[in-house]
Protein backbone atom coordinates (compact mmCIF):
# COMPACT_ATOMS: atom_id res chain seq x y z
CA UNK A 1 0.00 0.00 0.00
CA UNK A 2 2.97 2.51 1.01
CA UNK A 3 4.85 1.25 -1.96
CA UNK A 4 1.82 2.13 -4.18
CA UNK A 5 1.12 5.42 -2.20
CA UNK A 6 5.02 6.44 -2.98
CA UNK A 7 4.54 5.58 -7.19
CA UNK A 8 1.06 7.62 -6.96
CA UNK A 9 2.73 10.35 -5.51
CA UNK A 10 5.83 10.35 -7.78
CA UNK A 11 3.53 10.30 -10.76
CA UNK A 12 1.04 12.38 -9.79
CA UNK A 13 3.92 14.62 -9.32
CA UNK A 14 5.05 14.51 -13.09
CA UNK A 15 1.25 14.72 -14.35
CA UNK A 16 0.35 17.77 -12.29
CA UNK A 17 3.28 20.33 -12.84
CA UNK A 18 2.80 21.35 -15.85
CA UNK A 19 6.19 21.30 -18.31
CA UNK A 20 8.62 23.41 -18.06
CA UNK A 21 9.84 25.16 -21.68
CA UNK A 22 13.53 23.91 -22.53
CA UNK A 23 16.18 27.11 -22.40
CA UNK A 24 16.78 28.45 -25.55
CA UNK A 25 20.18 27.40 -26.54
CA UNK A 26 22.26 30.58 -26.90
CA UNK A 27 23.47 30.98 -30.27
CA UNK A 28 27.32 32.11 -29.63
CA UNK A 29 29.86 29.24 -30.58
CA UNK A 30 31.73 27.44 -27.49
CA UNK A 31 35.52 28.14 -28.72
CA UNK A 32 38.26 26.88 -26.99
CA UNK A 33 41.32 28.94 -28.61
CA UNK A 34 45.15 27.67 -27.56
CA UNK A 35 48.17 29.02 -29.11
CA UNK A 36 52.44 28.78 -29.44
CA UNK A 37 54.82 31.40 -30.20
CA UNK A 38 58.57 31.17 -30.29
CA UNK A 39 60.26 34.51 -31.36
CA UNK A 40 63.70 36.09 -30.96
CA UNK A 41 64.63 38.86 -28.32
CA UNK A 42 68.10 41.23 -28.40
CA UNK A 43 67.18 41.32 -24.50
CA UNK A 44 65.33 38.92 -22.38
CA UNK A 45 64.87 40.35 -19.21
CA UNK A 46 63.38 43.95 -21.26
CA UNK A 47 60.98 41.54 -23.12
CA UNK A 48 59.76 39.48 -19.72
CA UNK A 49 58.92 43.11 -18.25
CA UNK A 50 57.30 44.52 -21.29
CA UNK A 51 55.12 40.84 -21.70
CA UNK A 52 54.47 41.28 -18.29
CA UNK A 53 52.92 44.85 -18.56
CA UNK A 54 50.81 43.27 -21.89
CA UNK A 55 49.21 40.83 -20.22
CA UNK A 56 48.07 42.45 -17.09
CA UNK A 57 46.93 45.15 -19.99
CA UNK A 58 44.72 42.27 -21.27
CA UNK A 59 43.71 41.56 -17.84
CA UNK A 60 46.04 37.84 -17.69
CA UNK A 61 48.30 35.72 -15.75
CA UNK A 62 51.33 33.66 -15.91
CA UNK A 63 49.96 30.21 -15.18
CA UNK A 64 53.31 28.80 -14.90
CA UNK A 65 56.99 29.59 -15.90
CA UNK A 66 60.14 28.35 -16.72
CA UNK A 67 64.11 29.62 -17.51
CA UNK A 68 66.85 28.40 -18.64
CA UNK A 69 70.92 29.52 -19.56
CA UNK A 70 72.06 27.12 -22.57
CA UNK A 71 75.33 29.14 -22.28
CA UNK A 72 75.36 30.87 -25.40
CA UNK A 73 71.39 30.88 -24.96
CA UNK A 74 69.10 32.67 -22.62
CA UNK A 75 65.50 31.28 -23.06
CA UNK A 76 62.28 31.79 -20.99
CA UNK A 77 59.34 30.14 -21.29
CA UNK A 78 55.78 31.09 -20.05
CA UNK A 79 52.44 29.58 -20.10
CA UNK A 80 50.00 32.56 -19.97
CA UNK A 81 45.76 32.47 -19.78
CA UNK A 82 44.07 35.07 -21.30
CA UNK A 83 40.52 36.10 -21.32
CA UNK A 84 38.96 34.47 -24.84
CA UNK A 85 38.05 38.52 -25.90
CA UNK A 86 41.37 39.57 -25.67
CA UNK A 87 44.02 36.60 -27.02
CA UNK A 88 43.64 37.92 -30.48
CA UNK A 89 44.73 41.51 -30.00
CA UNK A 90 47.53 40.21 -27.23
CA UNK A 91 48.78 38.02 -29.78
CA UNK A 92 49.38 40.93 -32.32
CA UNK A 93 51.37 43.06 -29.89
CA UNK A 94 53.36 40.20 -28.47
CA UNK A 95 54.92 39.46 -31.75
CA UNK A 96 56.02 42.92 -31.98
CA UNK A 97 57.95 42.39 -29.13
CA UNK A 98 60.57 39.77 -31.15
CA UNK A 99 63.32 40.24 -33.43
CA UNK A 100 62.54 37.19 -35.26
CA UNK A 101 59.38 34.91 -34.82
CA UNK A 102 60.26 31.64 -35.12
CA UNK A 103 57.15 29.74 -34.89
CA UNK A 104 53.31 30.56 -34.02
CA UNK A 105 50.50 27.82 -33.87
CA UNK A 106 47.06 28.29 -33.29
CA UNK A 107 44.38 26.41 -32.80
CA UNK A 108 40.70 26.47 -32.05
CA UNK A 109 38.31 23.60 -30.58
CA UNK A 110 34.48 24.31 -31.07
CA UNK A 111 32.80 22.48 -27.90
CA UNK A 112 29.57 23.59 -28.51
CA UNK A 113 27.02 20.56 -29.23
CA UNK A 114 29.41 18.78 -25.80
CA UNK A 115 29.15 22.23 -23.67
CA UNK A 116 24.95 21.59 -24.54
CA UNK A 117 25.33 18.22 -24.17
CA UNK A 118 26.45 18.25 -20.51
CA UNK A 119 24.25 20.90 -19.89
CA UNK A 120 21.18 18.53 -21.03
CA UNK A 121 22.32 15.85 -19.00
CA UNK A 122 23.19 17.58 -15.96
CA UNK A 123 19.35 19.12 -15.84
CA UNK A 124 17.84 15.34 -16.59
CA UNK A 125 19.77 14.25 -13.48
CA UNK A 126 19.20 17.15 -11.37
CA UNK A 127 15.61 16.50 -12.04
CA UNK A 128 15.74 13.21 -11.33
CA UNK A 129 17.45 13.93 -7.95
CA UNK A 130 14.50 16.17 -6.81
CA UNK A 131 12.32 13.34 -7.82
CA UNK A 132 14.01 11.00 -5.83
CA UNK A 133 14.30 13.20 -2.77
CA UNK A 134 10.07 13.83 -3.29
CA UNK A 135 9.86 10.18 -3.02
CA UNK A 136 11.56 9.48 -0.11
CA UNK A 137 9.47 11.94 2.08
CA UNK A 138 6.81 9.43 1.76
CA UNK A 139 9.07 6.13 2.10
CA UNK A 140 8.34 4.46 5.17
CA UNK A 141 10.15 1.35 5.73
CA UNK A 142 13.81 1.24 6.11
CA UNK A 143 14.60 -0.79 3.00
CA UNK A 144 12.80 1.18 0.40
CA UNK A 145 14.81 4.51 2.54
CA UNK A 146 17.68 2.93 1.74
CA UNK A 147 17.21 1.87 -1.84
CA UNK A 148 16.38 5.55 -2.39
CA UNK A 149 19.02 7.04 -0.68
CA UNK A 150 21.10 4.63 -2.89
CA UNK A 151 19.58 5.84 -5.70
CA UNK A 152 20.21 9.57 -4.74
CA UNK A 153 23.75 8.84 -3.48
CA UNK A 154 24.76 7.57 -7.08
CA UNK A 155 22.67 10.16 -8.61
CA UNK A 156 24.26 12.83 -6.77
CA UNK A 157 27.73 11.46 -7.64
CA UNK A 158 26.99 11.61 -11.74
CA UNK A 159 25.82 15.08 -11.45
CA UNK A 160 29.15 16.70 -9.79
CA UNK A 161 31.05 14.79 -12.52
CA UNK A 162 28.82 16.44 -15.09
CA UNK A 163 29.21 20.12 -13.08
CA UNK A 164 32.87 19.23 -13.00
CA UNK A 165 33.17 18.79 -16.69
CA UNK A 166 31.11 21.30 -17.29
CA UNK A 167 33.37 24.10 -14.90
CA UNK A 168 36.24 23.03 -17.34
CA UNK A 169 34.64 24.06 -20.21
CA UNK A 170 33.38 27.53 -19.16
CA UNK A 171 37.16 27.98 -18.04
CA UNK A 172 38.99 26.46 -21.04
CA UNK A 173 36.59 28.86 -23.15
CA UNK A 174 36.52 31.90 -20.64
CA UNK A 175 40.30 31.52 -20.96
CA UNK A 176 42.53 30.98 -23.66
CA UNK A 177 46.77 29.61 -23.18
CA UNK A 178 49.50 30.86 -24.95
CA UNK A 179 52.65 29.01 -24.71
CA UNK A 180 55.58 31.72 -25.09
CA UNK A 181 59.51 31.17 -25.60
CA UNK A 182 61.58 33.51 -26.10
CA UNK A 183 65.42 33.34 -26.17
CA UNK A 184 68.06 36.21 -26.61
CA UNK A 185 71.72 34.29 -27.96
CA UNK A 186 74.78 35.48 -25.94
CA UNK A 187 77.26 33.97 -27.86
CA UNK A 188 77.59 34.17 -31.91
CA UNK A 189 80.76 32.51 -34.14
CA UNK A 190 82.03 35.61 -35.81
CA UNK A 191 84.40 33.68 -38.37
CA UNK A 192 88.22 33.51 -38.16
CA UNK A 193 88.19 35.88 -36.00
CA UNK A 194 86.36 34.66 -33.19
CA UNK A 195 88.20 30.84 -33.60
CA UNK A 196 91.41 32.31 -33.57
CA UNK A 197 90.78 34.16 -30.66
CA UNK A 198 89.04 30.60 -28.92
CA UNK A 199 91.94 28.40 -29.87
CA UNK A 200 94.31 31.24 -27.89
CA UNK A 201 92.37 30.20 -24.77
CA UNK A 202 92.33 26.97 -25.46
CA UNK A 203 96.36 26.90 -25.58
CA UNK A 204 96.38 29.05 -22.33
CA UNK A 205 94.24 26.86 -20.47
CA UNK A 206 96.35 23.82 -21.62
CA UNK A 207 99.07 25.37 -20.89
CA UNK A 208 98.26 25.70 -17.52
CA UNK A 209 96.69 22.52 -17.00
CA UNK A 210 100.08 21.12 -18.30
CA UNK A 211 102.13 23.51 -15.29
CA UNK A 212 99.33 22.34 -12.73
CA UNK A 213 99.84 18.77 -13.59
CA UNK A 214 104.12 19.22 -12.97
CA UNK A 215 102.97 20.86 -9.55
CA UNK A 216 101.42 17.65 -8.85
CA UNK A 217 104.17 15.06 -9.64
CA UNK A 218 107.25 17.42 -8.83
CA UNK A 219 108.82 14.72 -6.43
CA UNK A 220 108.81 12.00 -8.57
CA UNK A 221 110.87 14.60 -10.75
CA UNK A 222 113.45 15.46 -8.29
CA UNK A 223 113.60 11.78 -7.65
CA UNK A 224 114.54 11.39 -11.29
CA UNK A 225 116.79 13.88 -11.74
CA UNK A 226 118.67 12.89 -8.49
CA UNK A 227 119.10 9.43 -9.86
CA UNK A 228 120.38 10.84 -13.06
CA UNK A 229 122.81 12.77 -11.98
CA UNK A 230 124.33 9.69 -9.35
CA UNK A 231 124.38 7.39 -12.36
CA UNK A 232 126.35 9.90 -14.90
CA UNK A 233 128.74 10.24 -12.22
CA UNK A 234 129.17 6.65 -11.16
CA UNK A 235 129.64 6.04 -15.29
CA UNK A 236 132.41 8.62 -14.93
CA UNK A 237 134.26 7.52 -12.32
CA UNK A 238 134.18 3.59 -13.98
CA UNK A 239 134.76 4.55 -17.24
CA UNK A 240 138.83 5.49 -16.70
CA UNK A 241 139.46 2.46 -14.13
CA UNK A 242 137.75 0.14 -16.75
CA UNK A 243 140.39 1.38 -19.01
Amino acid sequence: MEVAQMSAVGNGDASSTPPKEAPKQSQERKLIKNGTLSFETDDVEKTGKEIEQLYQEFNGYVASENHFNYGERLQHEQEIRMPSQNFDPFIQKLETLGTKVENKNISTQDVTEEFIDVEARLKTKKDLEARYRELLKFAKKVDEMLSIENQIGNVRAEIESMEGRLNYLKNQVAFSTIKITYYEVTGVDFGFASKFVHSLKNGWDNLLTFLIAMVNVWPFLMLMGVGTFLYLRYKRKVRPTSV
